[in-house]
């Protein structure tokens, strides 16, 4: 621990037992989360596949984030993808989320042509959504327009 300014800044002793078999190896683990959640999201999902999966909301906020938030999801697809199928396919998804995780899925889906009107429109959403995601799947937002 030492003082900077107004801060205390910690440090770890990365040789300290505690640090070495118990901290590190769920830092790792949480690492492999995200991408344990994208293959749970994408497995029941046919061709064509999306073109970007985002997380967004409080499970990426550090000061809203709670054990029990929702993972918010903006899902956006290419124009020619049966919507009604999509939606049918991605709710096993949400179920089995839910049943791996104990969080729902509040999930947003659009078509790729509405996601470029609304962000034409500035919709102020999709900025915030913009200024604070993960990408979990295929596109980071900006290559999308």
């Amino acid at each position: 621990m030492r003082k900077v300014g107004r801060s205390i800044l910690y440090s770890l002793n990365k040789e300290h037992i505690l640090v070495d078999e118990f901290l590190l190896p769920l830092f790792k683990k949480e690492e492999k989360l995200f991408q344990s959640l994208t293959k749970t999201i994408l497995g029941p999902l046919s061709v064509p596949k999306p073109i970007s999966i985002l997380l967004f909301g409080s499970q990426i906020e550090e000061k809203r984030a709670r054990p029990d938030s929702d993972f918010d999801i903006l899902c956006i697809i290419p124009d020619e993808t049966d919507l009604k199928k999509f939606k049918k396919e991605i709710s096993q998804s949400e179920v089995q989320v839910e049943k791996k995780y104990g969080n729902c899925i509040s999930l947003l889906i659009m078509k790729k042509a509405e996601f470029l009107k609304r962000r034409e429109k500035n919709d102020p959403l999709l900025l915030e959504i913009e200024e604070q995601n993960r990408t979990l799947f295929g596109k980071h937002i900006r290559e999308i327009y």
